[in-house]
């Protein structure tokens, strides 16, 4: 804030013009000596004026001002001509482009000759324009379908594979200079290029196939060509098969980025205690439910593992800039609720209308305009599949078949590590140390960024070598990344392994059951995603699938796991003796515990001094009791699970390791058939959404950063026990937004407002407070009480640590650098560590200041209802006029109406306001949500339900741009039959 009153400004001004700068040689104009010496001083002339008679001007003032005059006038013909010829261009530009977005529109009915096919092949469109193709040979169904994904999708895809191999700045000049350069040092490209090589012949031939489909459409449509094209003036280059690997590599970065997180994590270590770095980091809760072992017990043990130190004479990382910078630039987020992940579940027969498996799916993504997904039906002979395809990459990701169904949500396995390398020489000498001690020289390539409207940018991309197994793995040196470190850093990705980087998608769209479908799925390599099918068979099953590396000795070694006091909880119905408030708060000492203690962490009965403690959110006026609600299901009794008591591999490393420590180098990869599995459970349900998948003895390390279970909680607690499901029973689970972890801090906070000094200084707390012990859970657009926790929530975890950074670096309060440094903090479970710490109020978070809890609770509620500039009656206050989403077009979306203007059509979306958040099954956030529903019946191959966010089209200007959009606000789907689908239009595409 400017601190100088307005009636300054002006001097303030001018006592801030800079000096003129002067050489060394340069006199000052006022010195007295050598004028002789310079004739252009101005004293001579000075003196010359006191001696000099003063001439009358020989031209009138009259003249003068005549002149003055008319330099104006022509001033203001030349704007007005200029202004002219500006509109006159505009005008030829808004006509240009118009008509272009009325000549890109694809055909949709007639015959098309297209050279490159064998054979006809029928492209039919349903009402939401979906084409179903068949053809005769999967060569020609291929084909078309390049062809068909270019008719509606080219600028998008010439977009990702852009993105991907950082070839932005090309098109869009300098602001993506930093972003080329990022993806050139993360070496996608030469991923690709490395992938494609070493390719089984027949995925080529098949990625082949689609390019030639792709280039078709290009050498027939040049003029017509979609209206970015024209608008940036430029020409697509011909479709390689690389390019489809450069967009798979856009779905792994998104999915599978981690080291920002672990350089993050190294940097917030080194201003926070160990102990209070244990308490924001967990890995795993008591609401875990986990597929393959459906009542888990305890959460795992995080081992710890050296690592190599954050020391200010190696790095600066501890500053926090060129680590927020990065983190957002590589996974394009800039909250842990924009994390990439999904939610996916199957329903036995036994549960259902139809007497057969219910699945569904919603994959939760950033937004834009086009949608990522494409839909597609494919058919042509030992063919028939539906779902959801990546516009660039042949066959359907997710979908169904006759005979099964299948669906993917996230992983969040742990594929890459951050090498702190050990270097000598200098230049193109440069050796890197590896683990056996020899040396090795770095592998340097030149890359050239063209920008547009610039300069090029050439600069040095270095690499050293490690293994995945007995593969060799091209690490980047990714230090560059980041200006203030000097430490040499490389990453190691599976992405970079061409073994793993491969596209077996045909196996997989041709299985007729279960059984069928794991097996094909055991060929990907990644990204790494928990699988769950069903087939019309009967069966549900769910299958971790990916390449994931084992870190150090692949042998079996002996399972040490520490003895966890957890205590045994009072029976639902004991009443509790209550302590005094002044009573001292009892330690947080594992955040832990086993399900039957769901109960007692809601409605925490902490004993000490040998008296249980109050429940913390069981004021009886204020507090409705949640314990029917809460408790956990039965479920049917199932086989004793295997004792495993050993452990392969070493622990994951969360920050940067040395890179000669051969215990972090990986030695191989988790067998498929030992990844986390189960068909047909007992209980009739499987679900999974991105939260923990491995059961606790389970030997290998896959993960430490899980999302929090919230989601995959709610989803097991609505479809318990019921029977007679039908497919809009799952698209209302797909919308459901009710958070338990909401719904707790809204209580949590009545709580404190209640009991604290403050809420006498500030009335208009108790009107949150009466909206917050009212909260049913519900985060909808209508809610005001969503609104308040909402508000609160967002900046709570990291007030905490930036409280506790000032007081172990000695800043004043409320520091702008602590704030920094706290920001660093991301995690998948953070808002699980936020209700830990909340519940158990550990007196070593406490911020200095404040007595106590409640205290510190009512004033962050009171700070955050007016940075979010509440309105005085809360009542009246919509979680809706804040929680709004976007969804842009990577251009138009900059500037809607003047787009829309130019195009005369639609050109991309206002912000909308939009139910739910991070902890509920329907996860949206400003520009992230569900990025598509899928539901199928398994009764029959026509009965499945579908919808993307915008429309099939990424054409400005076409009926199917955005027509779908308003369905997917609403929560409504559209008909999707596999074998009798209507058509609305049919093309033919001859040869």
């Amino acid at each position: 804030m400017n601190s100088f009153p307005p009636e300054n400004q002006d001097n303030r001004a001018e006592n801030e013009l800079p000096q003129e700068p002067r050489l060394a040689t340069r006199r000052n104009a006022f010195d007295d000596t050598d004028e002789h010496e310079r004739p252009s001083s101005p004293r001579p002339a000075l003196r010359r004026a006191q001696t000099t008679p003063v001439r009358e001007s020989s031209a009138p003032r009259t003249d003068r001002s005549s002149a003055r005059r008319l330099w104006l006038h022509r001033a203001a013909l030349s704007a007005a001509a200029l202004a002219c010829l500006g509109a006159i261009g505009l005008m030829g530009l808004t006509l240009e482009l118009r008509h272009q977005v009325h000549l890109s529109q694809p055909q949709l009915d007639g015959t098309l000759h297209v050279t490159g096919l064998q054979q006809p092949v029928s492209v039919t469109r349903d009402a939401q324009g979906v084409p179903s193709l068949q053809a005769a040979s999967l060569q020609d169904l291929l084909f078309a379908q390049g062809y068909v994904a270019a008719q509606d999708r080219l600028w998008q895809m010439d977009l990702l594979r852009r993105h991907a191999s950082g070839e932005l700045a090309a098109i869009l000049g300098r602001s993506m200079v930093d972003h080329d350069k990022q993806q050139r040092i993360l070496s996608l490209r030469q991923a690709a290029d490395n992938a494609l090589a070493a390719m089984p012949a027949d995925q080529r031939a098949q990625l082949d196939a689609y390019a030639h489909g792709v280039n078709a459409f290009l050498d027939t449509h040049k003029g017509s060509l979609p209206v970015e094209f024209s608008l940036l003036h430029y020409t697509p280059e011909p479709w390689q098969p690389r390019d489809s690997m450069l967009v798979l590599l856009v779905l792994w970065q998104d999915l599978t980025t981690s080291f920002p997180t672990k350089l993050n994590r190294e940097a917030l270590s080194a201003h926070l205690p160990a102990e209070l770095l244990e308490d924001i980091y967990p890995v795993g809760s008591f609401r875990d439910r986990v597929a393959a072992q459906p009542r888990a017990e305890l959460s795992s043990p995080v081992e710890s593992i050296d690592q190599i130190p954050l020391d200010s004479t190696q790095s600066l990382l501890s500053l926090p800039q060129d680590l927020l910078h990065r983190a957002q630039a590589v996974t394009g987020e800039s909250c842990d609720d924009c994390r990439a992940g999904s939610n996916n579940w199957a329903v036995s027969g036994a549960h259902t209308a139809t007497g057969r498996p219910l699945l569904s799916n919603d994959m939760h993504l950033a937004l834009s305009l086009p949608d990522i997904w494409y839909t597609a039906a494919l058919h042509t002979q030992g063919l028939n599949v539906e779902g959801f395809t990546l516009p660039g990459l042949p066959f359907v990701l997710a979908g169904r078949n006759e005979h099964v169904a299948w669906s993917e949500t996230n992983l969040g396995a742990d594929v890459q590590d951050v090498y702190v390398e050990h270097l000598r020489g200098s230049g193109s000498s440069t050796q890197y140390q590896k683990p056996d001690g020899n040396w090795a020289p770095v592998t340097h390539r030149q890359e050239t960024i063209r920008v547009r409207g610039g300069f090029n940018v050439t600069f040095d991309v270095q690499s050293t070598e490690h293994s995945l197994g007995t593969q060799p793995l091209s690490t980047p040196l990714i230090t560059p990344l980041y200006p203030r470190e000097k430490r040499s850093l490389s990453l190691a990705w599976t992405a970079y392994s061409p073994a793993a980087l491969s596209t077996p998608l045909l196996a997989l769209n041709q299985a007729s059951n279960g059984t069928e479908l794991v097996a094909a799925a055991s060929h990907i390599g990644g990204p790494s995603l928990n699988i769950v099918y069903a087939d019309d068979q009967g069966h549900i099953g769910y299958h971790a699938i990916g390449v994931i590396p084992v870190r150090g000795s692949q042998e079996r070694r002996p399972r040490n796991l520490p003895a966890l006091d957890l205590g045994q909880p009072a029976p639902p119905e004991q009443e509790v003796t209550p302590v005094p408030e002044d009573e001292p708060e009892t330690e947080l000492r594992t955040p832990f515990a086993p399900p039957q203690l769901i109960l007692a962490a809601w409605s925490p009965q902490r004993h000490h001094r040998g008296h249980a403690l109050p429940p913390q959110l069981h004021e009886p006026r204020h507090i409705p009791r949640q314990a029917e609600k809460l408790r956990p299901e039965p479920e049917p009794a199932a086989p004793a699970p295997v004792v495993i008591d050993y452990t392969i591999g070493t622990a994951i490393a969360n920050t940067p390791v040395d890179a000669l420590n051969s215990a972090e180098q990986w030695n191989g990869t988790i067998p498929y058939d030992q990844l986390p599995s189960i068909v047909d459970p007992a209980n009739g349900i499987l679900a999974t959404a991105n939260s923990r998948i491995t059961p606790e003895n389970y030997p290998y390390a896959i993960s430490d950063n899980w999302a929090d279970p919230y989601r995959v909680e709610r989803i097991y607690q609505v479809l318990h026990g019921r029977d007679k499901l039908s497919a809009a029973d799952m698209l209302s689970l797909e919308m459901d937004a009710h958070s338990e972890f909401d719904q707790f801090l809204a209580q949590r906070l009545a709580y404190a407002i209640d009991h604290a000094q403050v809420t006498r200084q500030h009335p208009e707390l108790r009107t949150a407070a009466d909206l917050l012990r009212r909260f049913d859970g519900k985060m909808t657009t209508g809610s005001a009480a969503a609104s308040i926790v909402s508000a609160v929530q967002q900046p709570l975890m990291q007030d905490l640590i930036a409280a506790k950074i000032c007081q172990r670096d000695h800043l004043k309060p409320g520091s702008k650098n602590a704030q920094q440094i706290a920001a660093l903090y991301h995690w998948g479970e953070h808002n699980t560590a936020l209700e830990l710490l909340l519940l158990h109020q550990p007196a070593r978070w406490l911020p200095q200041g404040y007595s106590n809890w409640n205290e510190f609770l009512a004033g962050e509620t009171y700070a955050a209802l007016r940075q979010a500039h509440a309105p005085r009656d809360l009542a009246h206050w919509s979680y809706g006029s804040q929680h709004r989403q976007v969804i842009a077009h990577p251009v138009f979306g900059t500037h809607i109406r003047f787009f829309s203007w130019l195009l005369g059509t639609q050109a991309s979306l206002k912000p909308y306001p939009v139910d739910g958040d991070a902890t509920t099954v329907h996860a949206t956030g400003k520009s992230f949500g569900p990025s598509e529903r899928f539901t199928a019946d398994l009764s029959s191959p026509d009965a499945t339900l579908a919808n993307i966010t915008t429309g099939e089209s990424g054409q400005p200007g076409s009926t199917h741009y955005t027509d779908q959009l308003k369905a997917y606000v609403q929560g409504q789907s559209f008909a999707l039959p596999l074998q009798h689908s209507t058509a609305v239009h049919t093309l033919t595409l001859e040869p």
